[in-house]
């Protein structure tokens, strides 16, 4: 089916959930909303997902899709809920739907909303939910091109992989403040370090980043090194901190944040050192140099191919990248990839020398 662009004055995109997938998308808001000026775009995301895109000026609106609330509401609540949220997707009267997250709930998500066109993947039996199907590409590369395929479909070119993330002055000066605390100097050299990883088989352990940061503290006379953390994760960020052998007077602990405030404090990093996640995401959103460590998951993927200022480690184990959540392996991917090895990609980072 043919899409008349001229005739798009609404559009919505489905990608709901994780942090980092929906960083990844900013892309191709920004692609849609340079293709559709006048149009309005929306986006259903979960409550998550709302200090990801806050800001962002190539969105008009999100749309609140409160599934985990849903999930434990009593069913009379779960139902009227429910019946409101689709509702409300129908009487928007969206001309054009993008379903990014392609799952049986999200196709028909798509196909509820009315819209005239409902564009999606081919995986087998979401398709029929959508009356423009397009065939994904197979070979992996960068997250952030991945769906702009359901754009060049309809003959919207991207606007390249950089993506979008904006921090507001509130933020900033959170951050200004903690580095003050930390008593930061102009010839100070910034690292940031994190540890966390939504799977297990994707985090680098923590004594390794312990050696990172002694490399670091042994190589560097003018430096701090912040550890990052997220909501739960401040034990993994304090076993990092007691695993250093060298001396600790220049290491800190990051202060509890916000998803804006953890931006503005990777804002000011030098170089960032990081599983892979969403803080590797934000990092390359920021322009923060970056390296990111890879064992279950493909680095084709996740970082932007071709730039120096995000670099990545992987493993070179013949099951790497594999995709799972669990190991029968004892997750040797990650084990064995060494600091000195991370630090090395560190020193290949423009400025760090």
């Amino acid at each position: 089916m043919k899409v008349d662009l001229k005739k798009v004055k609404k559009a919505l995109i489905i990608r709901h959930k994780a942090i980092g997938d929906i960083i990844l998308v900013t892309a191709f808001i920004r692609a849609l909303k340079k293709a559709l000026p006048e149009a309005e775009i929306d986006m259903v995301v979960e409550p998550m997902g709302i200090e990801v895109l806050r800001g962002n000026p190539y969105l008009t609106r999100m749309v609140i899709y409160e599934k985990n609330r849903l999930k434990k509401a009593p069913l009379g609540v779960k139902i009227r809920d429910t019946v409101a949220f689709y509702a409300g997707l129908a009487e928007r009267k969206y001309d054009i739907v993008f379903d990014l997250w392609g799952n049986l709930r999200t196709a028909l998500m798509s196909f509820l909303t009315g819209a005239r066109w409902r564009i999606g993947f081919n995986f087998r039996g979401r398709k029929y939910f959508y009356n423009v199907v397009v065939r994904p590409d197979q070979p992996p590369k960068y997250n952030a091109f991945y769906h702009m395929d359901l754009l060049k479909a309809i003959g919207i070119p991207d606007d390249g992989g950089k993506t979008d993330f904006y921090l507001e002055d509130a933020d900033i000066k959170y951050a200004d403040n903690f580095y003050s605390s930390i008593n930061v100097k102009s010839r100070d050299t910034l690292f940031g370090l994190n540890g966390a990883g939504t799977w297990i088989t994707k985090r680098w352990p923590e004594y390794k980043f312990a050696q990172l940061a002694d490399i670091i503290i042994r190589s560097f006379k003018d430096k701090k090194i912040i550890i990052v953390w997220g909501p739960g994760e401040k034990p993994m960020a304090e076993k990092i901190l007691s695993l250093i052998k060298e001396d600790k007077k220049d290491v800190f602990l990051a202060p509890q944040t916000t998803l804006k405030q953890l931006g503005a404090v990777l804002q000011r990093l030098d170089a960032f050192v990081s599983n892979d996640g969403a803080p590797n995401h934000l990092a390359t959103a920021l322009d923060v140099p970056s390296v990111t460590v890879f064992g279950p998951t493909n680095y084709r993927s996740w970082v932007p191919s071709g730039n120096s200022r995000h670099l990545e480690v992987h493993s070179t184990m013949a099951c790497a990248p594999c995709d799972r959540m669990q190991c029968p392996t004892a997750i040797e991917c990650m084990n064995g990839i060494d600091p000195e090895e991370v630090f090395s990609r560190m020193k290949a980072l423009p400025g760090i020398f």
